[in-house]
């Protein structure tokens, strides 16, 4: 049939089409059903009716002229005389104008069968009234034309032309507004009713003619209506042919034309409508349940974007932002989804494609409050069509939260890389070239992607005689001003060392000098100082973990000199030595490397030693890799971790 909702058809198009059907339909009437007295089941009628509703109503009067013209050059070609013809013409134009005048009184705009208030005009207009008033004319012109009598002829002629709307406009109204995608197999379903329909009427005198019916419904019950009203309008085409050939119980029954003709199509009319009102009934009944569908999910998106704004708040960096995102944003309503970080600008699109087993997605740009694009949400669904007002409400509302997000988190992060960039800076790059007889390797890690600054540091020089320096230190906290505390105190230590007399007094120094230093209170340091010509080694350590002397397969930890950590006014300290064996070695770091929340500190400390003997024979750099696997793998760690492996060699080499 012709469309008229967006680019509707030429006005030639929708007369060729129409004067094609009816002629078809017509000619069935006549060759097909066997009908002399024209008062079998009438296709045309629901031909005319569907081009006069899916048209404008100036395209009617062509419609009409159209159709009259093509009724009687049918009905003059099977025999009839012009005169009776044209007043069959008129009786078949009337019809449909009646049923189509009324029904745009009350439907004026797109006609849809599943809505309640539509059916019952459609019914009421098109089916009822409709033919009845070309009942009127047509048992009129019967009457005079045939001598048959009017009132069985006005009863019969309604009922053939009300079938014929009911299952060709019925059929065409229900493809032209569909609610549910129809599946590529519905051609089976209707195969299967017109099996059902000549297994049913094959038989005169088994009564076998219900058949088709619980096909009708139950594809009712499991199909959309157009699949309903296609096998529908099968059946009854079936079902009257089989009955003009002789087979099924109304061929058998002993009675006048016209009662058959009435009794047969109420049957089919009574079974097609009972199927449509079940499919109306089951849609409404799934309406129901989507509706409270959505208000559930929207209650749960309501909801998840209060949570997600908890947690947007409390992520840090992008990725965390990310992660967060995916899990309680997108993985509420997609089955599928991605964000994409720094992507160029997109536009708001659906792509039925864009993703592997996906049969819709949506994706949404991310802004900053300034309209920078910072990069984009994916969702991506199993189901096709899934992308409804209520999705894409949610996704930029997404969006809008994910953008405010970021932007505060790479305004965090770019602080951080700066922070991270100067304490990189501060620690030294080890090279033991000009340093003898000593192989150096040291690593730090910071807590964890959020926090890549510290104020955990290490350091190796050379001092005054030949002497080299080391120290390990940690200051309390994370950020910038642990950063610029570290970066002082260590530009201190270095100069106190210079001077003083022994790790002892070189942290006493730098107690003095904490005091001028903005948050180094309780700052644990620790520091030696070793002589290659003599192998001694002498250490000390402010409130910091004791160094760990690894010797051949041995490994002990050095507890002499100890005191408290900077900032709390000790005076007296004092440093512990020890002459180290050719090949020994000295592991230093911060406490991040031995304390953990699952596991007592002494133990992380065996651990240690263990691993450390173990190992002991490697040179620094090996050495310092194999405790680091050890003691943190992969795992994330909960504070700053400085390890400082020296392993002593000949001074000569």
């Amino acid at each position: 049939m012709p469309a008229s909702v967006s680019r509707p058809m030429p006005l030639w198009q929708v007369l060729g089409v129409v004067v094609v059907l009816y002629a078809a339909g017509a000619s069935l009437a006549f060759l097909g059903f066997g009908a002399a007295s024209l008062v079998v089941l009438f296709l045309p009628a629901g031909v005319t009716l569907s081009a006069l509703v899916l048209n404008p109503r100036r395209r009617w009067p062509w419609i009409l002229l159209a159709v009259a013209i093509t009724e009687v050059a049918v009905d003059v070609g099977h025999g009839m005389a012009p005169r009776w013809a044209w007043g069959f013409a008129l009786a078949n134009t009337m019809e449909p104008l009646v049923g189509a005048l009324l029904l745009r009184r009350y439907v004026p705009g797109d006609v849809d069968l599943l809505r309640p208030r539509h059916l019952t005009a459609f019914l009421t207009c098109c089916v009822g009234a409709g033919p009845a008033a070309g009942a009127l004319i047509g048992a009129t012109m019967l009457a005079v034309s045939t001598g048959l009598p009017w009132p069985r002829s006005a009863v019969s002629f309604w009922a053939g032309d009300a079938t014929g709307v009911l299952v060709v406009a019925g059929c065409v109204l229900a493809w032209r507004t569909s609610r549910r995608p129809v599946g590529a197999r519905w051609p089976v379903w209707v195969v299967l009713a017109v099996a059902a329909t000549v297994a049913g009427f094959w038989p005169q005198h088994v009564p076998l003619f219900y058949l088709p019916v619980p096909v009708l419904f139950a594809l009712a019950f499991t199909q959309p209506l157009p699949v309903t009203m296609t096998a529908a309008l099968a059946t009854t085409v079936t079902a009257n042919l089989m009955t003009s050939t002789g087979h099924g119980p109304w061929a058998a029954a002993d009675t006048t034309e016209q009662w058959r003709t009435l009794t047969l199509q109420t049957f089919l009319a009574t079974t097609i409508l009972g199927a449509l009102l079940l499919t109306v009934g089951v849609e409404e009944r799934d309406l129901a349940r989507r509706d409270t569908s959505r208000e559930r999910a929207a209650r749960l998106r309501l909801n998840a974007l209060q949570v997600l704004t908890t947690g947007l708040a409390k992520a840090a960096t992008s990725e965390a932002i990310a992660q967060a995102i995916v899990r309680d944003g997108i993985g509420l309503v997609a089955d599928q989804g991605s964000v994409t970080i720094i992507d160029p600008a997109i536009t708001l699109h659906t792509d039925d494609s864009a993703m592997p087993g996906i049969a819709s997605d949506v994706r949404v740009p991310i802004h900053d409050d300034d309209g920078r694009a910072l990069g984009s949400l994916t969702f991506g669904f199993h189901r096709a069509n899934a992308v409804d007002e209520d999705v894409l409400s949610f996704a930029a509302a997404l969006a809008t939260l994910t953008g405010q997000a970021l932007h505060r988190a790479q305004s965090y992060e770019r602080e951080i890389s700066a922070a991270h960039q100067l304490q990189q800076a501060l620690l030294p790059v080890v090279v033991t070239d000009g340093l003898p007889g000593v192989q150096v390797s040291a690593d730090y890690r910071p807590a964890d992607l959020s926090h890549q600054v510290g104020g955990d540091w290490y350091d190796v020089f050379a001092l005054p005689g030949g002497r080299i320096g080391f120290a390990v230190g940690d200051v309390v906290g994370h950020h910038v001003t642990a950063a610029a505390a570290m970066a002082r105190l260590q530009s201190a230590l270095r100069f106190a060392a210079q001077t003083a007399l022994g790790p002892a007094r070189v942290l006493e120094e730098l107690d003095r000098a904490s005091t001028t230093i903005a948050d180094s209170m309780m700052t644990t340091v620790g520091f030696a100082d070793y002589d290659p010509a003599t192998r001694l080694l002498r250490f000390a350590c402010a409130g910091h973990p004791p160094p760990l002397l690894i010797t051949g397969n041995d490994a002990e930890f050095l507890w002499a000199g100890r005191s408290m950590p900077l900032g709390v006014g000790e005076d007296g300290r004092e440093h512990g030595e020890r002459v180290v064996e050719d090949r020994a070695a000295v592991v230093w770091y911060t406490d991040g490397l031995v304390e953990r929340h699952d596991q007592h500190i002494a133990a992380s400390m065996r651990r240690l030693a263990d691993a450390a003997g173990r190992h002991g024979s490697g040179d620094a750099h090996t050495l310092r890799s194999h405790l680091m696997r050890q003691m943190v793998g992969d795992r994330v760690l909960g504070d700053d971790t400085a390890i400082l492996c020296v392993r002593f060699t000949p001074a000569d080499g």
